[in-house]
Order: structure tokens, then sequence, then C-alpha cells
């Protein structure tokens, strides 16, 4: 059955709406659309990938300076990676003058002349060192980074390194660094 719409049909239907439907010619389809429009641009910010990707690819060329840098043994391109606030907690190698935390910039680098120098003496190069990160994770948080990566070392232990990066005005720096190196144990 086809209902036949008379004045007083049309006026019921009209009632009906909501009243911003009523007074614009467009109706309802107005606000379907809105919100249509609303949810393609939600979806549309999510599915453009992470925000930080400008970021993540600045804390990398970071890390990559400091480790080339490490491994070259090249004082100032090293030096500047770190934050006048840097800490540092050292492996336990032969070449760490010390084992407790070391605060401020001017200290860390003490530490690491020691090391650079017993380095220089002990190996051939540049490069000094071989540090291959291996199972590198980055993880961005607001105006910092957090990078972690292991690394084989000679006579069969591995390293273990945690550096925490600030973004500051000249660019990502190393504001903690925390250095382990472990034996590896069969089976595990």
């Amino acid at each position: 059955m086809v209902e036949r719409l008379t004045p007083k049909s049309k006026r019921a239907r009209s009632a009906s709406r909501s009243p911003a439907a009523s007074r614009h010619p467009f109706g309802g389809w107005l606000r379907v659309a809105s919100v249509l429009w609303f949810v393609l641009g939600v979806v549309s910010c999510l599915s453009a990938g992470p925000r930080h990707s400008g970021d993540e690819d600045a804390v990398r060329q970071a890390v990559s300076r400091f480790v080339l840098a490490l491994n070259n043994l090249d004082w100032e391109p090293f030096r500047a990676c770190f934050a006048s606030d840097a800490t540092l907690f050292n492996p336990e190698i032969p070449e760490a003058s010390m084992l407790d935390r070391i605060d401020g910039k001017t200290a860390v680098e003490a530490s690491f002349r020691a090391v650079f120098e017993a380095t220089r003496r002990q190996a051939a190069g540049p490069p000094y060192l071989h540090i291959v990160p291996r199972n590198l994770r980055l993880q961005l948080l607001s105006g910092a980074a957090v990078v972690t990566f292991e690394f084989d070392r000679d006579g069969g232990s591995f390293g273990r390194r945690t550096l925490i990066l600030r973004k500051d005005p000249d660019g990502w720096r190393i504001i903690h660094l925390h250095a382990s190196n472990v034996l590896r144990r069969p089976g595990v």
C-alpha cells in the first residue's frame, strides 16, 4: 500500500524531526554529511602513520652519530652527542674509572677520555671499536626518547646499552647512558 502525503501528514512528519532538521532545507542530510566528514577526518589522521616520524629519524641519526664517533674514537663528534647535564653508568670494564653514577658532561667526558686513551693503546684503527647495534628499540616520548640496543663483544660476551635522549634546540642529545656487558650463558 502506498502512503499518500497530505498536508496534514507532511506536518506530522516534519514535527517528528529535530528542530534543526526542520529549519534547514536539506534536513537531516546536513547532519549525516557532517558526521561522515568528521569520521573520515579521524580515520585519515589515524591512518596517516606515526606523528613523530621526523623525530624518529632524527633520533636514529643521533644514535648513529654516537656509535660512529665511539667506534672511531672521534672525540669532538662524540662529546657533542651529550647534553650538559648528562649522566652515565659505566659497564664493569678495566678502562672504566668508576662504576658509580657519573654526573655532568665534564665528568662523563673525563670517564670516556680514559676509555678512549686505553682503547687507542690496545687496538689499531679507526675504527677502534666494532659496535654494531642489533635489536635496536626506539621509544619516543614528548621531547625525549629511550633507545636500547645490544651488540656482540669479543670473548663471547655482549653489550647492552640504554640511551635516553632529549630534544634540545640544537638537536637530540644524550642525557643518560646506561652501559652493561654480560657473559653469554649456555642455553640462555
